[in-house]
């Protein structure tokens, strides 16, 4: 039933937040240009900016924020990169689901859709949260289209959710807008962007997910598929991560995942490229080569 699906909940919540999304995208620093992909699971919305003559470079969003989430980073990887910012089928976002992601192989289908409506043979991809487990997801299914990829703080992927985020993530949709639950995912003494705070409030207020039951979210990847992911790795938390513990998580990673590089990013919470840009930039960058 259409009811299953992702959506707005109504033409004028969605053009609300559709406003909100264009006036992040005002702070995008580089020239960008929007485009849709036709997909088997819906259109999925990208904002593609840097030289096409460029090596290529994805970008995957987490959950509850859209590709708007880059505008802290997008600079420096333009400067490298042909960029493509992935609004995630499911999400809210500008992207359109027209049939659920109902398993992880219908979810690296969904990415390779978007690939091959790019035109991309092979990329690289950076994944932030919800992202990251899309990341590593597709390096499972896909290895031969990747060139290398980085998992900033992968949603669940390594080690479960904490009890306390587990708890935010499924009471999200009943919470009032003010104050912001956006907040609980950032360092303290970090204020974000009011703009695309106000987007992510918006965003729960105005969007309904599917039903658990009939979608799937992140999951814990077992030892053996962890061990398994061979593409050249970079793995990124920070220092005070919320969604579990990070030292743990750097250990699990470098003891399973055979090419990976790790960092622990300082004064950092989740959503570690917007609260550390430059650094996480750097680390980006040069691993990317």
């Amino acid at each position: 039933m259409p009811s299953q699906l992702a959506s707005f909940k109504s033409s004028k919540g969605e053009a609300e937040y559709v406003s909100a999304y264009d006036a992040v995208l005002k702070l995008w620093p580089v020239p960008f240009e929007e485009n849709d992909i036709i997909t088997r699971f819906g259109t999925t919305h990208i904002i593609a900016s840097g030289s096409k003559g460029s090596p290529s470079l994805i970008l995957l969003h987490a959950t509850g924020t859209s590709s708007t989430l880059w505008f802290p980073n997008i600079g420096a990887l333009n400067s490298a990169f042909r960029v493509y910012a992935v609004d995630i089928i499911g999400e809210p976002g500008k992207s359109h689901q027209s049939s659920l992601l109902r398993n992880r192989e219908d979810c690296a289908n969904w990415l390779g859709d978007v690939m091959q409506g790019l035109g991309l043979e092979k990329t690289n991809i950076v994944g932030l949260s919800y992202g990251g487990w899309h990341t590593l997801n597709f390096s499972l299914f896909f290895p031969d289209r990747i060139n290398k990829i980085v998992a900033l703080a992968p949603g669940a992927s390594i080690l479960p959710f904490s009890w306390p985020v587990l708890l935010l993530l499924r009471s999200l949709p009943y919470l009032p807008i003010k104050p912001n639950p956006f907040r609980s995912f950032f360092n303290k003494g970090f204020h974000p962007n009011e703009l695309f705070a106000r987007q992510f409030a918006i965003g729960v207020k105005h969007f309904r997910y599917p039903d658990p039951e009939k979608s799937i979210f992140t999951n814990v990847f077992s030892e053996v598929e962890l061990s398994g992911i061979n593409v050249p790795t970079l793995f990124i938390v920070g220092e005070n991560e919320v969604i579990y513990d990070p030292i743990a998580a750097i250990e699990k990673v470098n003891q399973l995942i055979p090419n990976v590089e790790t960092k622990l990013v300082p004064n950092a919470s989740h959503l570690v490229s917007m609260e550390q840009p430059a650094l996480v930039n750097k680390y980006i960058l040069k691993f990317l080569g």
